[in-house]
């Protein structure tokens, strides 16, 4: 779905464009109006916006300033500007700016339509050419330097001043500045499909990082590295030289608005489904490793169970959990740890239960217990285990004293009581997420709902309500229809139908009364909306009503 905002300060000609787009089945819009020049740059600075068609004469900004303002937040949004035959000269100053196209006002509905419809296409086809770009860069394996990775690496488990990782930085030739702060997104892998090898795994990660570069490039400055068996970080700065305070929001606004093009092309790109954690300020460098200690403890939230999700934090917030991942068993024992987090993270209680089962085996037959690696399997097991148990268990002194009993090997008088424990225990750790799944998800639900029903009236879009609730307007909408089964246009469609047909049935309400109130653009869409559901027109409805009561 592509984002259209239509620009035009007479309500007439502004409710016209908003009801003909809102209409068209292809191509799926989401159009958002704005009767200023003020209004335009706040919808701008909320959200991505594709394509914006203005009227070039604006109160308080000209065309061509609005198209500035425009390419400076969004450099890949397409331009359509309205214009009359005495606009022709100043419109091709605006053309030489690039991506702008111009409609004259005689030429109507169908031309103005077919702009729109072309400029989708360019939209896409500027898809496939990242698409070939991507391909080339995957065969040539351009990827950065291994030492930069390996340090930006090292740096997350490290205390180094700010002038040391410049040093290092300048060192190494990496492109970030060591004096400004850095904005945090983890990337995880969903799904690796049938990627099973270690040489096809990595030639995908080279791909996503590509790709992430490239769809991020305008405005920013990014390096990634691997994080845990199924994780990518990026570290990212805005691209200029001397940022202000205004270029780092307008980047920050950047990169989350793009979160749902990076998910979108890696599923139709790389047919690699992932989910993205967005950190919610940029830190500096010394706050880094915490930082991503963090947002990785979103996936272990009730919706991180989930895939192809988009998780923004809600706060910064501090950390106390530390992780032990010291070990003297082979790295295949050691991978499957880590991959026993990753099931535990995603709801795989399939995959959980056999790995774990393997690793319990396979102690069991290492001496008598408690053997070594016994020993060491138990405290790496905890490790996995404690942060649901903390998040999860009995708050207070009887939580930390259950909890507290998962530290004591020697409460055990055999291996076989230890893997009954942490089989059960496991058990139990899935069935708290799904409760706190289905809790969050029921809490969505109705927090959409509620403010629909309150504000039937309002604006409705996407990205308000992606605002209220705190979530990315696309998955939001998908998310939505995941769980109920039916989409949010069609849900507040189906409240304005049965609160219009409870006011008609009143007389006291006039027609043009009930289309204010029940947030349509005009009395002429309420009435064309009203008889394609119901194949009566209000005042038809209204009149058979009120024959049925007499």
């Amino acid at each position: 779905m592509y984002r259209l905002l239509i620009v035009d300060d007479e309500p007439f000609i502004l409710n016209g464009l908003v009801e003909l787009f809102s209409r068209l089945q292809e191509p799926q819009l989401d159009v958002s109006p704005a009767s200023t020049s003020e209004e335009a740059l706040s919808w701008l600075y909320r959200t991505r916006i594709d394509i914006v068609l203005s009227d070039i004469h604006m109160p308080g900004m000209s065309g061509l300033e609005l198209h500035g303002e425009i390419i400076k937040q969004w450099p890949r949004c397409k331009v359509i500007f309205l214009t009359g035959y005495s606009d022709f000269s100043y419109i091709q100053q605006a053309i030489r700016q690039g991506s702008v196209d111009y409609i004259l006002k005689t030429e109507g509905n169908a031309k103005i339509v077919g702009s729109v419809a072309a400029a989708v296409k360019e939209l896409e086809k500027e898809r496939l050419t990242d698409s070939l770009l991507l391909q080339a860069k995957q065969q040539k394996l351009m990827a950065l330097p291994h030492l930069q990775k390996q340090y930006m690496s090292e740096l997350l488990h490290s205390d180094e001043s700010i002038g040391a990782i410049g040093l290092k930085f300048a060192e190494l030739g990496i492109d970030l500045d060591a004096e400004g702060p850095c904005l945090l997104m983890i990337a995880r892998i969903d799904d690796w499909g049938r990627l099973q090898s270690l040489t096809d795994r990595t030639l995908i990660q080279f791909a996503l990082d590509n790709m992430t570069r490239e769809l991020l490039s305008p405005l920013t400055k990014v390096l990634s590295i691997h994080f845990e068996k199924n994780k990518m970080v990026w570290f990212i700065q805005p691209m200029e030289d001397e940022p202000t305070e205004d270029t780092y929001k307008r980047a920050g606004i950047f990169v989350r608005e793009m979160l749902e093009e990076i998910q979108r092309n890696s599923a139709a790109l790389l047919k690699l489904p992932i989910s993205l954690a967005l950190a919610s300020e940029f830190v500096a460098w010394d706050k880094v490793a915490r930082k991503v200690e963090w947002l990785n403890l979103l996936y272990h939230s009730g919706l991180g169970m989930g895939r192809e999700l988009i998780l923004l934090e809600p706060a910064p917030g501090e950390l106390d959990h530390n992780y032990n991942e010291e070990t003297r068993l082979t790295t295949v024992h050691f991978n499957k740890v880590e991959y026993l987090k990753s099931c535990l993270e995603n709801g795989q209680e399939d995959e959980f239960f056999s790995t774990l089962e393997e690793l319990l085996a396979f102690a069991s037959f290492t001496g008598p217990f408690p053997s070594s690696v016994q020993l060491e399997l138990y405290y790496l097991l905890v490790s996995v285990y404690m942060p649901h148990g903390l998040k999860h268990s009995l708050s207070g002194a009887a939580g930390r004293e259950e909890l507290g009993r998962y530290t004591q090997l020697e409460r055990y008088e055999s291996w076989q009581e230890v893997c009954e424990e942490f089989t059960q225990f496991a058990w139990r750790i899935f069935g708290w997420k799904k409760d706190g799944m289905n809790v969050q998800e029921h809490e969505l639900i109705t927090k959409i709902q509620q403010y629909i029903t309150s504000h039937l009236e309002g604006d409705l879009s996407l990205t308000r309500i992606g605002e209220v609730v705190g979530h990315n307007p696309s998955y939001l909408s998908r998310l939505y229809k995941k769980l109920t089964g039916q989409g949010l246009s069609a849900y507040i469609n189906e409240l304005r139908l049965d609160k219009s047909k409870h006011m008609l049935e009143q007389d006291r309400y006039k027609v043009h009364e009930i289309a204010k109130e029940l947030g349509f653009l005009s009395p002429q869409y309420f009435h064309r909306f009203f008889k394609k559901a119901t194949h009566l027109t209000p005042q038809e409805y209204r009149e058979l009503k009120r024959d049925r009561k007499g």
